[in-house]
């Protein structure tokens, strides 16, 4: 299920779909939210962590593409797109999706369906390597260098495992401490 989760920064406002069924995923609302304000002004932005991979035409294997076809021959990669677990429009890109929603085709998978919707547009693609964070150890490892991660993602978990349980583990590994959302508020 893509679930919608307006941030409001001040007058405008990114829209943040997230991935809640492929696996566990801790957001840093503190960081998320200084991630996302960098962009407050600038129209028509997709911010995530970009990735292309091959297009997975074998049946039975996760992510597979019944439409694989669609881009190209057999060995194609997807085009840049954002990674599902987590990333971010403008608010005039979610309108364009709302609008046009009738007539956007969707794909087998939903990052790539906006990947497409968003290929042919005046785009500004942001590559954001704060939201392509594993658990620990890698989130530990990059909080030590100093650079928090905005979510985490627990592969392992797929949605059936005590993914709550988890995510406290997490947070408390890699969090962002609990002033985060309060220094961001008073700034």
């Amino acid at each position: 299920a893509l679930i919608y989760l307006h941030v409001c920064l001040g007058t405008e406002g990114l829209y943040v779909p997230w991935l809640h069924g492929s696996c566990v995923v801790v957001v840093r609302a503190g960081m998320l939210t200084n991630r996302l304000a960098r962009y407050r002004t600038t129209p028509r932005v997709y911010v995530g962590c970009m990735k292309s991979g091959p297009v997975l035409s074998q049946k039975g294997v996760k992510y597979h593409e019944p439409e694989s076809w669609k881009f190209g021959d057999e060995g194609n990669k997807y085009f840049r797109h954002a990674t599902g677990q987590i990333y971010a429009i403008s608010r005039d890109l979610a309108s364009y999706i709302s609008i046009n929603q009738p007539i956007l085709h969707r794909f087998a998978n939903e990052d790539v369906s906006l990947g497409a919707w968003l290929i042919g547009l005046e785009v500004e693609h942001v590559d954001d390597r704060s939201l392509c964070c594993a658990t620990p150890p890698d989130c530990e490892w990059k909080k030590q260098a100093g650079n928090v991660c905005a979510a985490s993602f627990d592969w392992s978990c797929s949605g059936i495992c005590k993914s709550v349980d988890r995510m406290r583990a997490i947070h408390s590994a890699c969090g962002e401490g609990d002033g985060a959302v309060s220094n961001f508020a008073a700034a």
